[in-house]
């Protein structure tokens, strides 16, 4: 795991040192639960503004850029972003966390956010799961034309995958002191 800060707060030294302790165990707790491999993750520590452009980057990077103006700025999380925890995001070598510092007072709760959003980066690195995100993407940002019933379909499969990830978060106790 790759671990930077980006708009460094007042926690963002004890959340660092934190994801530094517990990543590598929650990430194999994640992959043996969930029945996969963790890929590159790369962790950006950051505020709200930075989970947003973080994740409409690593989207970019993967889908190109929407040429419609109506679409730019647009990304799955983009609503609630400034707001999440976290943020999870396919890159071209991996996956991007983007973490909001400001939302991790509790050293506990970020042990919950960690653990549930490298859960989405194993269910992401499934086979044929990254390029089905990819085409969502691209979908969503009015690059390529997709139907109503195959966006609902993914949808569906999102809503899947995020109670998954939620059913993770009981792992944290058993990550070391917490």
């Amino acid at each position: 795991m790759n671990i930077t800060v980006d708009r460094r707060g007042r926690n963002a030294r004890r959340i660092e040192d934190r994801i530094r302790e517990i990543g590598d165990h929650a990430g194999r707790l994640a992959a043996r639960h969930i029945g996969g491999r963790l890929p590159v993750v790369d962790i950006v520590i950051t505020d709200g503004k930075g989970v947003v452009a973080a994740t409409q980057r690593a989207d970019y990077s993967l889908a190109g850029k929407p040429t419609q103006r109506r679409y730019i700025g647009r990304t799955i999380e983009h609503w609630r972003g400034r707001t999440a925890a976290a943020c999870t995001a396919l890159t071209p070598h991996g996956a991007l966390v983007a973490i909001n510092e400001a939302m991790h007072r509790d050293l506990q709760e970020l042990d919950r956010t960690l653990i549930h959003e490298l859960g989405h980066t194993i269910q992401l690195n499934q086979a044929g799961a990254r390029d089905r995100h990819i085409d969502y993407l691209r979908q969503q940002y009015g690059i390529t034309p997709h139907s109503k019933t195959d966006q609902r379909e993914y949808e569906r499969l999102m809503d899947t995958r995020e109670t998954q990830a939620a059913n993770l978060e009981n792992l944290a106790r058993q990550l070391p002191n917490h």
